[in-house]
């Protein structure tokens, strides 16, 4: 019987592409999941893989790889594509790949399968990852070859061949998170619709925010954040970290009209806590230490950074050759950023370093 890896996330799409997979296709379908510090727990997830008919459910915990192979050279290279996405999903797209290729290798899979619709920013990434590492897997798009175009196609899909789901979750809006940011995309019909206060992870209203500033100290070596208010934290601790506390403080969420691949436009609802505050704090600390001529070239190559990874170039010489730019940048941006949190607003408040150039 052929064999499948299926890069599996637990949403109605990636269980379709298991039963379609499974059933009409008659294929073997290995599924993979990763623990990115999205708030699902993962275990039921594997259950549920196999109850919709893999033959087998991976799992890995990768948060401490995506924050020091993917999320901390974003930071060096202060990469933001356009007004306020930060790349979160983007960014787990080639670590997603890079162990979906090595579960095929393992499991003797002749195909690579994604839940991605046949058109749109993941379809490309996927596949523009895939074919970089392993081109000689083929590629199957199960939701393109259904045909399945909108939620409302799925659901039906879904009640047709008594898939359970959760009928709880607004059509409107898809939802994506893991520990560097979360993401709600409003289809066009609800374009000038909030959405509704649940369907926020990551950070409070600014109601509900504190009436009174929070302080916080954030160290870095080498570019790279080592400690929060004087503790030296692992990088998921310290990630974990910030996120609560600028969380809290209403820190993180961008309203914004994004240019996607396509060319078509999308409103985008991200919350980005931690993402937001290491950022002001590291192009602070950069401020003081980097001379003109790099800090100034540095924004120019921070802009092509985040748009090779929005684009899913990450497995590219030219991501490779930054990388050793913002690295050789990075090698003196060392010292401890003070910062107030209050109501959505992050304000430098003090920066120290042995390395400052402001005397």
């Amino acid at each position: 019987m052929t064999k499948v890896a299926l890069a599996y996330s637990g949403s109605l799409d990636t269980a379709i592409c298991i039963h379609w997979l499974r059933n009409v296709k008659g294929m073997k379908v290995y599924t993979f999941s990763a623990n990115l510090g999205q708030i699902e727990y993962l275990e039921p997830l594997a259950e549920r893989a196999v109850e919709l008919g893999a033959t087998a459910a991976h799992i890995a915990d990768l948060r401490d790889t995506f924050i020091r192979d993917f999320i901390y050279p974003c930071v060096r290279a202060d990469a933001r594509y356009e007004q306020g996405y930060f790349l979160f999903s983007a960014l787990s797209r080639p670590l997603i790949v890079r162990e979906l290729v090595n579960i095929a290798a393992e499991e003797g899979c002749e195909f690579i399968a994604h839940g991605s619709r046949g058109i749109g920013n993941d379809v490309i990434r996927f596949e523009n990852c895939i074919r970089a590492i392993a081109p000689q897997i083929s590629i199957i798009t199960p939701i393109k070859e259904i045909g399945l175009e909108t939620p409302q196609d799925n659901l039906a899909y879904a009640g047709k061949n008594s898939i359970k789901f959760d009928s709880t979750k607004d059509a409107l809006y898809n939802r994506e998170q893991n520990l560097w940011g979360s993401n709600i995309q409003v289809k066009r019909s609800g374009k000038w619709e909030e959405p509704p206060r649940d369907t926020y992870y990551m950070t409070v209203p600014l109601i509900d925010a504190p009436t009174r500033p929070t302080t916080v100290e954030i160290g870095f070596e080498c570019g790279v954040p080592t400690s929060v208010d004087g503790e030296e934290m692992s990088p998921v601790k310290l990630i974990d970290k910030i996120n609560k506390v600028a969380g809290r403080n209403a820190v993180g969420r961008y309203n914004v009209i994004e240019n996607r691949l396509t060319g078509a436009k999308t409103r985008e609802i991200y919350e980005s806590p931690a993402a937001t505050v290491l950022y002001v704090a590291h192009t602070a600390l950069e401020s003081a230490i980097l001379d003109k001529e790099i800090l100034h070239f540095k924004e120019i190559l921070s802009h092509k950074y985040a748009d090779l990874i929005y684009e899913g170039k990450w497995f590219t010489a030219f991501r490779a050759g930054l990388d050793a730019f913002f690295n050789k940048a990075n090698e003196n941006i060392k010292g401890t950023v003070q910062l107030s949190l209050y109501r959505g607003s992050v304000n430098i408040t003090g920066i120290k370093s042995p390395n400052s150039l402001y005397k």
